[in-house]
């Protein structure tokens, strides 16, 4: 995995901060692949309850998570038990490392 752990630890606790403690964080994507290089980090927000506005939620997720980790790409899906599971969410659910 090539995320240090404090950033690990940014993202989870930003998430819980953001969603609430339930909010779980999976990280999917090219920076679970030790050989690659560069690339964005691509985050799934898991939740147990059904959440109002999922959008604006994530957009101030991603903005905490730029202000304390930099300018950088993030690419945040968050999903609830009324989420309509699209391809993506299910390749990170089943490819994906919880933090």
């Amino acid at each position: 995995m090539r995320l240090p752990p404090d950033y690990q630890s940014v993202l989870t606790r930003l998430a819980g901060q953001v969603f609430g403690p339930q909010a779980e964080v999976v990280l999917f994507g090219s920076r679970l692949d030790d050989a690659a290089k560069g690339g964005d980090i691509d985050v799934l927000i898991q939740l147990d309850a059904p959440v109002a506005d999922k959008g604006r939620l994530s957009a101030r997720y991603n903005a905490l998570l730029q202000q304390k980790l930099g300018m950088q790409k993030f690419d945040v899906l968050v999903i609830d038990p009324l989420t309509v599971l699209e391809p993506i969410h299910r390749h990170a659910l089943a490819t994906g490392v919880r933090l």
